[in-house]
């Protein structure tokens, strides 16, 4: 099957730059991928991380059969918006635009179109599920976990990584990354947002941003997933070090779920090499980017696509 790719302009409230993966096959169904948080490029790849994660994600999904979109965020790279004060409605806005878009493409089954969010894309393309009909969804690194669980888990290990450290940076971090001060940190963060009437900050997330994360919990995470009624794949590795897999436990009596917690699988599905720590996670990420992503991971998500659509 000859794959080709197509940058494309997708006009929304603001254009958004993305990437058409397609195949020559007269109608297909679709996957659109939405990214974690931050600012990388639609390939997973930025200033110091050139991890081309999304990219090998769309290669995958072409070669088996999927057409296949990936976008850039609001703001960067080839899209048009303002970074700094965009939302979490905003973001979901702008994939439900790509959605749209790859619908009305001529060589797509409009009613097959999954979304596969990764981290926060899977926050993302959950809450897309409750306004927008789609076919599945593929949930990476973030399934039935809200904004301010994750942030905890976070610093759970954090705290626990310096436990173990020894030596004066261990006494330092120690002191200054416990439970209890990570989470004092956490809540001022998001009080400030609560009480600021701006969007937009300079020095840190968008007040704007914060104040829609807080708004939705796991528990509400949890109960659209369980009313969507339409195929979930969720997977997080065991060594994940952003999300925690047990948060998986929460949806895997929902029929039509499927959840995989592979062992000695992290944030970017790769098999970590003994050096798993959080203090020192983007040059993990960076390191094993240039391994393929894990091949059980890979043979998983191709056998629930297969099964499905």
């Amino acid at each position: 099957m000859s794959i080709r790719e197509e940058r494309v302009r997708i006009e929304g409230k603001f254009a958004i730059g993305a990437t058409i993966t397609r195949n020559d096959a007269e109608i297909s169904p679709a996957i659109v991928i939405v990214m974690g948080t931050g600012k990388l490029d639609r390939d997973g790849n930025g200033k110091g991380m050139n991890l081309n994660f999304y990219r090998d994600l769309a290669d995958f999904f072409g070669n088996k059969g999927f057409v296949v979109a990936r976008f850039d965020k609001r703001g960067t790279h080839e899209s048009e918006g303002d970074f700094n004060s965009t939302g979490l409605n905003d973001l979901v806005d702008d994939a439900i635009s790509v959605v749209r878009y790859v619908k009305q493409l001529p060589y797509v089954d409009e009613n097959r179109v999954v979304v596969c969010g990764h981290s926060e894309g899977a926050m993302i393309a959950t809450l897309m599920a409750e306004r927008e009909d789609l076919a599945g969804l593929i949930l990476l690194g973030g399934a039935a976990t809200g904004m301010k669980d994750g942030l905890h888990y976070q610093s759970m290990e954090v705290e626990q990584q310096s436990k173990d450290m020894k030596g004066l940076k261990g006494m330092i971090l120690r002191r200054s990354a416990s439970l209890e001060k990570s989470e004092a940190k956490s809540a001022k963060m998001f009080e400030k947002a609560r009480n600021s009437g701006k969007d937009k900050s300079m020095l840190g997330p968008s007040p704007k941003w914060l104040r829609e994360h807080e708004s939705h919990s796991t528990e509400d995470y949890v109960s659209i997933l369980r009313s969507f009624g339409r195929p979930v794949l969720a997977i997080t590795g065991k060594s994940d070090l952003n999300v925690d897999y047990r948060q998986l436990d929460n949806i895997r009596d929902i029929p039509g779920i499927s959840c995989y917690a592979p062992d000695g699988i992290n944030h970017i599905l790769r098999k970590v090499d003994g050096d798993n720590s959080i203090l020192d996670i983007k040059k993990q990420y960076v390191r094993l980017s240039r391994e393929p992503i894990d091949e059980d991971v890979l043979r998983t998500i191709g056998e629930w696509l297969g099964s499905n659509f």
